[in-house]
């Protein structure tokens, strides 16, 4: 007996655990991802949690005072996890996820914050608050005697399922069998409790259980995710390829529901800002002596510089499934010899280049998680001066970003000033979209509420240069002989 309620108690806390992590990443293509997210999704867990040790801990007293002495512990357990399940069979699939982002877009509530705080309110908050009671619940077994050697017991159990739930699910569960069956395993085990806890006469709970399975199997199969264009779902990027409508030779990938790369056989990237990079910066030097270095960080598709065959390019990105979805599905043939992939954070990457003076002919920052937004750790001073120690002299610097063409919010105007206190003589493109011309008078609406437009800075690397910070005044006017 004492086994199996410390086996209970074990599950409880990988679960937990494991539905923390899994909606942290669920989100991702809808929300984003960075410290605030994650701050709300672990207060939408613990807080509910605390709340559920506590309730749990007078279910006695409330039965009593209720004239509900005939309801059992096991039938409380029972009743929680089986409301859990069922809540968390919605919660954690990907496919009704987009329907209920969708719905609240279509309801006006496209603030991303506001869409989180109301998605943790739906399906972490209550499933989290019933299962937290399962300790103190469990507790009711032991004998009051040796309470507080079952209570460091019992607790302990519980610690190790959620470490077990943290590194089992995300290190070898996302990695190996994607993330959606990761979900599928977690209501699994939410199964598993409900036929260790009912008896033989409760048949309504296991039949609930088994159906619940059945329908988070079907949701998530990997048959389903097919349907939908995805090829690739791990901790790091759900990666959808599709033809593109408009035409049926050019493909398009999606990571994480951002549209990041396309293709088109024996053209390359229809995406302008890819062409303007490809014309102007990598066609000139496809046959340069010697060899150029080219560093692109956030590889996507791995499109750039596809018709160079003579240039060392190294891509970095720190999902490591991305070169076989993107050979198998997107290029539809292998990586050049002179392309290589490096697995690692880019400003991990470019910290530890500029430590070892590696430098380089041209650096591409491409680096993007959901909804056209960069990642934040990406967007300091502090990196940017990392990729400016790793240009060669004469070296460029060219980035990609998604921007207020016309610096009419905080991020673009801040991001615009990080930039320019590092590169200071640096170029702004603003880039019309793809067969479409950029008409200055108006905004461009590209998804939840923001106007933007693809934006490219270009900096060449010229340390004499950056030193000459005059300027032209009335007292002091050197403008012909600068000319």
């Amino acid at each position: 007996m004492q086994f199996l309620l410390f086996v209970v108690i074990l599950l409880e806390g990988y679960i937990v655990l494991a539905t923390e992590l899994l909606a942290i990443r669920l989100v991702l293509p809808w929300i984003g991802t960075g410290t605030d997210v994650i701050s709300i999704i672990i207060a939408a867990v613990l807080l509910p949690l605390a709340f559920g040790y506590h309730f749990g801990g007078t279910f006695r007293k409330r039965c009593r005072e209720k004239g509900l002495g005939h309801m059992s512990v096991r039938r409380k357990l029972l009743s929680n996890v089986t409301r859990s399940t069922l809540i968390l069979c919605v919660g954690l699939s990907y496919i009704l996820l987009e329907v209920f982002f969708g719905a609240l877009n279509s309801l006006g509530i496209e603030q991303r914050l506001l869409q989180l705080t109301i998605y943790s309110a739906i399906f972490l908050v209550y499933p989290v608050f019933m299962l937290g009671q399962t300790i103190p619940l469990v507790s009711h077994y032991f004998s009051s005697r040796a309470l507080s050697e079952m209570t460091g017991k019992m607790l302990s159990f519980s610690t190790l399922g959620s470490f077990l739930g943290s590194v089992f699910s995300s290190v070898v569960l996302m990695a190996v069998v994607g993330v959606h069956y990761t979900a599928v395993f977690v209501i699994f085990l939410l199964c598993v409790l409900i036929f260790l806890l009912a008896k033989k006469h409760q048949f309504a709970y296991m039949a609930t259980a088994a159906g619940a399975f059945v329908f988070m199997l079907a949701a998530n199969s990997g048959d389903q995710m097919r349907s939908l264009g995805i090829v690739s779902n791990n901790g790091y990027n759900t990666v959808q390829v599709f033809n593109s409508v408009q035409d049926e030779d050019t493909r398009m990938m999606l990571l994480n529901n951002n549209l990041s790369s396309s293709y088109k056989t024996g053209e390359g990237s229809i995406f302008n800002y890819a062409k303007m990079v490809r014309k102007y910066y990598l066609e000139p030097i496809a046959k340069a002596e010697p060899k150029k270095q080219v560093l692109v960080l956030g590889a996507a598709g791995f499109t750039l510089g596809d018709f160079d065959d003579h240039n060392d390019y190294l891509f970095v990105d720190v999902d490591p499934a991305l070169q076989k979805a993107a050979e198998d599905h997107l290029l539809l043939h292998k990586l050049g010899a002179n392309k290589k992939f490096a697995v690692i954070d880019a400003r991990a990457y470019v910290h530890q280049a500029a430590e070892r003076g590696e430098l380089y002919d041209m650096i591409v920052l491409d680096t993007f998680k959901a909804g056209f937004a960069m990642p934040e750790h990406l967007l300091t001073r502090e990196y940017f001066q990392d990729v400016k120690s790793a240009l060669k002299p004469g070296g460029f610097m060219v980035m990609n970003s998604i921007a207020s063409a016309h610096f009419e919010d905080d991020y673009t105007r801040r991001m615009d000033n990080t930039l320019r206190s590092v590169f200071p003589h640096l170029t702004r493109m603003v880039m019309p979209g793809s067969g479409e011309d950029f008409n200055g008078w108006e905004k461009t609406r590209l998804g939840r509420g923001m106007y933007i437009s693809n934006v490219i800075y270009i900096y060449r690397n010229d340390p004499a240069g950056d030193k000459d910070m005059a300027i032209y005044t009335d007292d002091k006017n050197t403008y012909f002989l600068d000319k």
